[in-house]
């Protein structure tokens, strides 16, 4: 009994890890004046040490307290490293002229999402060579037309924001106004191609997460909370895309769907699947 609440306590501090260690590192943040990225980019590369090395220790000396394979645990673990060190940045994108000032800091902040959607690419793979989930063709097909899209959206995005800096610099040099360069850059078409990478990868990261249920991979709190949190981005994909293609607005009382197109949240769903593979009792 002591060992099963140990064991759920110690799912529950995992859980809320990026946010924790985030909050940990974020005084360090390139956001605060006099902070710079490099200095932010040795603390938190000095946390993801720690973390790999505390990871790999014990995954290798207590073989046995692990469900087998443990390598795709691992990769969705270091996903979540990845939003430790997005929620350590304390701010969300400046957006304004102030960027020029510092672009590094978004491009910082987009090469650690692409890290991210990298891993999920390695870890996709990885699930299909193992044939973790004894797909059909169709199924598998299906799957894989999901991930294709879901991947090549956060490429394009991440890519299209890494640049956003420069974009800003030329608008201004021809002599527009700052101010009216965010709602030429980032368009409708932009939204609506956004809305459609979350839509595919929202339904993509919920069906895993049922999949590895079905397959007694993790516990039934991963797809009960991944069924919450990918429902409603399912739900903001939907009302997102009928924006920005249809001129649709959803009520205000959904405004807090806007929460789910932030490109990290898909990200973090599938941190905590990682955390339900790794916490995992063995079936004996």
């Amino acid at each position: 009994m002591i060992w099963k609440m140990l064991r759920i306590l110690l799912t529950l501090i995992l859980i809320l890890f990026p946010f924790w260690g985030g909050a940990l590192i974020s005084g360090y943040t390139p956001y605060k004046e006099g902070n710079s990225v490099a200095h932010y980019a040795i603390i938190y590369c000095t946390v993801i040490i720690v973390a790999a090395l505390i990871l790999f220790y014990l995954t290798f000396r207590f073989k046995n307290a692990f469900i087998q394979p443990v390598l795709p645990g691992i990769i969705l673990f270091f996903i979540g490293v990845i939003m430790l060190g997005i929620a350590g940045l304390a701010a969300g994108p400046d957006l304004s002229v102030k960027m020029l000032e510092h672009p590094e800091r978004e491009h910082f902040r987009y090469v650690l999402l692409s890290v991210g959607a990298f891993l999920f690419c390695f870890y996709f793979i990885n699930l299909f060579i193992g044939q973790a989930l004894n797909l059909k063709a169709f199924s598998k097909g299906l799957m894989i037309v999901l991930f294709a899209v879901s991947m090549a959206e956060m490429l394009w995005e991440f890519n299209h924001h890494y640049h956003y800096p420069e974009g800003l610099k030329l608008w201004i040099e021809s002599g527009h106004k700052a101010e009216d360069f965010n709602k030429n850059y980032d368009n409708h078409d932009v939204g609506s191609i956004g809305a459609v990478g979350r839509l595919a990868i929202y339904s993509l990261i919920l069906w895993l997460s049922v999949g590895m249920y079905k397959m007694r991979k993790i516990n039934l709190w991963n797809p009960i909370l991944t069924a919450f949190f990918c429902g409603l981005g399912i739900l903001s994909s939907i009302t997102t895309f009928a924006y920005f293609k249809f001129g649709i607005e959803m009520p205000k009382e959904m405004g807090f769907l806007i929460v789910f197109f932030i490109p990290g949240i898909p990200f973090l769903i599938l941190y905590w699947i990682g955390i339900a593979m790794l916490t995992r009792k063995p079936i004996q």
